[in-house]
């Protein structure tokens, strides 16, 4: 009965007395988890700025203490309210992603130095190279800001955290805290348990929840033990997969994002964009999509649909314009945000001009053909001529 329970929420339905009171128990310890979170932070900075007011009265820190004080209790609040509204986006279906192409080892980068301060006492190392990936980059960026926060509590003192880039895969290398393994394992189950029944599972959404409020006295970790949950469920967005593998005392972590060249990952891009035409998003009026087949006579060879696809990019001015290379298909992706219907067979028009070459095309548009990603795909297919 309570693995079909909504997170904070009574069910409709009556309960056998019984779990009734599991549901009040775990919606009681739920509060308690979160006000601990959230007031001792908040308290934390409050108490370290009154001090700091009060310097010119007797006090056993100095004000560059005091300074940090505050700043880590702000840090540490700021952390906790995030993943709450990630969290409640979850429970409530609003948690999207709008996929477009970055550059990987870019972001990665941005993140390691953004993080640098958390992890002050560990150094880290970045190797290899990473290339263009399909992702939402503030989401993928909030999942690598969610790794490096697992890994400061984690990481055994002063050794360094390895970040290694091979292609579109990231991996995180760290060695554990002495006697921290079987804790570790323990985790990375109850994630694992919590993102396959998905949080509307009370016990998934918050694997520290304890059950009796004075066991926060005597929590070794700080948080709402959802980081691991949180980063499985934004690497589900992306068609992707966060993995982990402890050998010995090292843990290795990975963010594994597919390849662009899919019909998948191209049904993953129309979904995130059809997202923004609904009437509570509003971001986008109307989406075209466009297949174009690759000419049988085009640079015949192993790379015919990779030079296609830079041919067709090269044609295209706004930035909002993407293409998707489908070599099982040996076809192309054409992705129009905000193009009018009968504007879109002029652009592939320009196309065959700039590109001097002659394609079968066909065309769908979303929302007057469909809003199912499958379908707009499909009608295209059916179109081409």
């Amino acid at each position: 009965m309570m693995e079909s329970l909504a997170v904070g929420h009574q069910p409709k339905h009556s309960l056998s007395p019984q779990d009734d009171a599991l549901f009040r128990a775990f919606q009681s310890n739920l509060l308690s988890l979160i006000s601990h979170e959230l007031r001792t932070p908040l308290m934390g900075v409050i108490n370290a700025l009154t001090l700091l007011e009060q310097k010119e009265q007797s006090s056993d820190f100095s004000k560059e203490e005091l300074i940090a004080m505050a700043q880590g209790n702000a840090l540490r609040l700021q952390r906790s309210l995030a993943s709450l509204l990630d969290l409640v986006a979850i429970e409530s279906g609003t948690f999207h992603a709008k996929l477009r192409e970055i550059d990987l080892g870019r972001l990665i980068k941005s993140r390691s130095e953004i993080n640098e301060p958390l992890l002050k006492n560990h150094k880290i190392i970045l190797n290899g190279q990473a290339g263009i990936c399909l992702a939402d980059p503030q989401k993928l960026s909030r999942a690598l800001d969610l790794c490096f926060q697992i890994v400061v509590s984690k990481i055994e003192k002063f050794q360094p955290l390895y970040v290694e880039l091979k292609g579109i895969e990231i991996q995180l290398k760290f060695q554990i805290q002495k006697g921290h393994e079987s804790l570790w394992d323990e985790a990375w189950s109850k994630s694992l348990m919590g993102f396959q029944s998905g949080v509307t599972s009370p016990t998934s959404a918050f694997s520290e929840a304890v059950q009796s409020e004075k066991d926060f006295l005597t929590r070794t970790e700080e948080g709402l033990g959802s980081e691991l949950l949180l980063i499985h469920e934004i690497m589900r967005l992306h068609q992707g997969k966060f993995e982990s593998e402890r050998k010995c005392d090292e843990i290795h972590l990975r963010l594994k994002i597919p390849q662009l060249s899919s019909v998948e990952i191209l049904k993953a891009v129309l979904a995130s964009r059809t997202e923004q035409l609904l009437p509570e998003k509003g971001s986008l009026s109307s989406l075209s999509l466009g297949m174009i087949e690759i000419p049988k006579k085009y640079q015949p060879g192993k790379y015919r649909v990779e030079e296609f696809t830079t041919l067709i990019k090269k044609g295209l001015f706004r930035a909002s314009d993407s293409v998707y290379a489908l070599p099982e298909q040996e076809r192309v992706a054409l992705v129009l945000e905000d193009c009018k219907p009968q504007d879109t067979p002029k652009l592939l028009e320009r196309l065959e001009k700039t590109s001097k070459i002659k394609f079968r095309f066909g065309l769908s548009s979303c929302p007057e053909d469909s809003l199912d990603p499958s379908r707009l795909i499909e009608i295209a297919e059916q179109r081409m001529k």
